[in-house]
């Protein structure tokens, strides 16, 4: 594009043409890679990015690695954790200069146009109807000029874009609650109609799995004896030959989430201060990412559920952490409550038939009522 062209863009109607063709996109990455590319078909970028808080994570699309990512860390931290740093409310547009592709300088104060003198960067901050983000573009002097001349005209067009993004959010987030309500219903079912707990969490882990596809699945439960996590019940290749296998309880990024009471996402587990390595040493496997999220029940934590190597993507991300703390409570209050079952079962078997378990009973105890009948009780 020439000089002129390049200075007059915001004018250009071809590109207002494009962009309502943008709007039925549901997938804000796909919808931040539409924009990349309408910008790219008329300037010269030389880094691209765009970042959007979701759910009170900052949340990165379609970074082409040009920009360093400590640089948009830096400018996430600048946007969204530090607010009075620089007031987007007030500022459209925020020059910033990147020296050694390391180190930035900002400008947060004042009209852009007198602030760009050597700034190879802009900060376009994105808002409207509840959505908070930001568009960094890197380019040339020329380019950053097209943005930062006439405010008006800049205004309305990141109006426009700024409506693109946060309607690809909003489908988005209503994806989002289909997805969780029908893992929470099939979950919910799981937990109304399976008796043994070793089957009811062999299942709940299968629908997680297929839910968050993963190479592995396991729940592990503590032992308050021996202050111990166990693998109660675990699915694939390798997961199936740890059943009761057990590792302190203080070790682990399982041990790790569990202690801190907190879910954890760990994508690259080499680089992990946590990670037990004696697991895959043992069992030959290779953990790559874990998703650990631990099982509370009231005050007590009774374990931890896991996802082990993300199936079609290298990572594990913060909607798969929400998909698996969406069900968290129901399976530590199913596991608490099977629990209980046995111990009353016993209870129950030791006073009336001087045994310990119902083990070995002619009818297998599945609730109360055939216990009873057998017993002849009722």
């Amino acid at each position: 594009m020439t000089n002129e062209g390049v200075l007059n863009f915001l004018d250009y109607s071809p590109i207002y043409q494009e962009l309502p063709n943008m709007i039925t996109e549901t997938d804000p990455n796909a919808q931040a890679v539409n924009i990349q590319n309408i910008l790219e078909k008329y300037f010269d970028l030389d880094g691209f990015a765009i970042s959007v808080v979701n759910c009170d994570s900052v949340v990165r699309h379609t970074n082409n690695k040009i920009i360093h990512e400590n640089i948009l860390d830096e400018l996430d931290k600048i946007f969204f954790k530090e607010p009075n740093t620089v007031n987007t409310e007030t500022n459209d547009v925020i020059p910033f200069i990147i020296t050694d592709g390391k180190n930035i300088t900002i400008s947060g104060e004042g009209h852009p146009s007198a602030n760009i003198q050597g700034a190879n960067g802009i900060a376009i901050p994105l808002k409207g109807n509840g959505l908070k983000g930001s568009m960094y573009l890197v380019a040339d002097n020329q380019t950053i000029r097209a943005f930062t001349t006439d405010l008006t005209k800049t205004r309305n067009f990141i109006s426009f874009l700024s409506s693109l993004v946060n309607n690809s959010y909003a489908h988005y987030h209503n994806s989002e609650k289909m997805r969780f309500f029908s893992l929470y219903e099939t979950v919910s079912s799981a937990l109304g109609y399976v008796g043994d707990l070793q089957e009811l969490l062999t299942t709940i882990i299968s629908i997680v799995m297929s839910e968050l596809p993963s190479e592995e699945g396991s729940v592990l439960l503590l032992d308050d004896k021996t202050n111990e996590l166990e693998f109660f019940s675990a699915i694939g290749e390798t997961g199936f030959g740890l059943t009761q296998v057990r590792f302190p309880a203080d070790k682990g990024i399982a041990g790790h989430a569990m202690q801190n009471r907190e879910a954890i996402i760990v994508n690259d587990v080499q680089t992990s201060p946590y990670f037990f390595k004696n697991i895959d040493e043992d069992s030959g496997f290779k953990t790559k990412s874990i998703l650990a999220v631990p099982l509370i029940s009231g005050e007590e934590c009774i374990g931890v559920i896991e996802a082990i190597n993300k199936v079609g993507s290298d990572s594990f991300d913060e909607q798969d952490k929400r998909m698996l703390l969406a069900i968290a409570d129901e399976v530590a209050l199913a596991i608490k409550n099977a629990r209980l079952f046995d111990y009353v079962v016993d209870s129950y078997c030791n006073i009336r038939q001087g045994k310990m378990t119902c083990k070995g009973c002619v009818r297998p105890l599945k609730s109360w009522t055939p216990c009873a009948r057998q017993l002849d009780k009722v």
